[in-house]
C-alpha cells in the first residue's frame, strides 16, 4: 500500500472509530491546531451529519422519545452501519430493523414497544414521498376495456404504495408528534392488526385505514392475482351479490386516488 492509500486508509478508520489511535503520519505544524485537534473535527462532523440524517428522516420518533434517548440510538445505529451510500437519502433505512433489535435487548428501551412500528410509519412516508412519477390508470382508461376482458384483468399499483399492518395507534401518535408545537398522546395498542395505506398523491403524501375487505382485495391484486380471483377471495368476507359493487367502488377510489399504474390483460 502506497503512503497516501495508507493515509486514507487510517483516516476512515479514526473517523468510523475515533477512539482507536491513529496509525499515520500526522505531523503538527507551527500556526495551526493539533493534529489530534483536526482529526476530531473530522470525526465529529461525520457523526453529528448522520445524527442529523436520521433525527430529519424520524421527526417524530425523536420527539417522542427525547433527545439523550435518541442520541443514544443513533449513536449505536452510526457505529453499527457505517454509511456506504452516495447519497445519505437511504442511510437510515435500516433503523426501523435495528430498532427492533435494541428494544428487545437493551432495558433502556424495553418499555417502548411502539418505537420500531412508528420507525416503519416514518421510513415508509419518506420513501412514499420520494418515490419515481409515473402515469397513472385513469377512468376513461378503464371505460375502454371490453366487457369479457376484465375477468382476466390484472393491476399494476403505482411505486409510491406501501402497505402496513399496524398493532399500535401509530398514525395517530405520529400526527400529534409532528403538531406545530408537537403534541404527545398515550401509546396505545389495537385490540387487533390493522391494515393501513401509505401514498404519494401528486406531491402530498397522504396515509390512511383499510377496511378489512378492501384490505384483502388490495392485498391480492397487488400479489398479481387477476381481478376474478380478487373477487373470490372479496366474497369470502362479503355476501356474493355484494361484491361486484363493492370490487367496482374501490377500484374507482383507488384510482382518483392515484393507486393504479396499469390494467393489463392476460392470457
Amino acid at each position: 500500500m502506497n503512503r497516501l492509500a495508507e493515509l486514507q486508509s487510517n483516516l476512515q478508520h479514526y473517523i468510523l472509530n475515533p477512539e482507536n489511535e491513529v496509525r499515520a503520519h500526522w505531523v503538527s505544524e507551527a500556526g495551526r491546531a493539533a493534529p489530534s485537534y483536526q482529526l476530531a473535527v473530522y470525526a465529529n462532523a461525520y457523526m453529528s451529519r448522520l445524527k442529523e440524517v436520521l433525527t430529519n428522516d424520524y421527526p417524530a420518533l425523536s420527539t417522542a422519545i427525547g433527545c439523550e434517548r435518541f442520541d443514544k440510538l443513533a449513536q449505536a445505529y452510526i457505529k453499527q452501519h457505517p454509511s456506504r451510500y452516495f447519497s445519505l437519502r437511504d442511510y437510515g433505512t435500516q433503523f426501523p430493523d435495528f430498532i427492533e433489535l435494541t428494544i428487545n435487548s437493551d432495558p433502556w428501551y424495553r418499555d417502548l414497544g411502539w418505537l420500531a412500528e412508528l420507525a416503519w410509519f416514518e421510513l415508509r412516508l419518506g420513501q412514499a414521498f420520494d418515490s419515481a412519477d409515473c402515469a397513472l390508470l385513469t377512468e376513461q382508461d378503464v371505460t375502454a376495456i371490453a366487457a369479457e376482458d376484465w375477468l382476466f384483468l390484472r393491476f399494476e399499483f403505482s411505486p409510491s404504495l406501501y402497505r402496513l399492518d399496524l398493532e399500535w395507534n401509530t398514525p395517530a401518535m405520529w400526527k400529534a408528534l409532528t403538531m406545530d408545537p408537537p403534541q404527545t398522546i398515550d401509546a396505545l395498542k389495537e385490540t387487533s392488526e390493522n391494515g393501513w395505506l401509505i401514498w404519494r398523491q401528486d406531491l402530498v403524501t397522504q396515509f390512511r385505514y383499510l377496511e378489512p375487505d378492501e384490505r384483502l382485495f388490495l392485498d391480492a391484486l397487488r400479489k398479481g392475482v387477476t381481478f376474478n380471483d380478487a373477487c373470490e377471495q372479496l366474497a369470502m368476507g362479503l355476501d356474493v351479490a355484494r361484491v361486484p359493487m363493492r370490487a367496482a367502488g374501490l377500484l374507482k377510489s383507488w384510482i382518483q386516488q392515484g393507486l393504479i399504474v396499469k390494467a393489463l390483460l392476460t392470457d
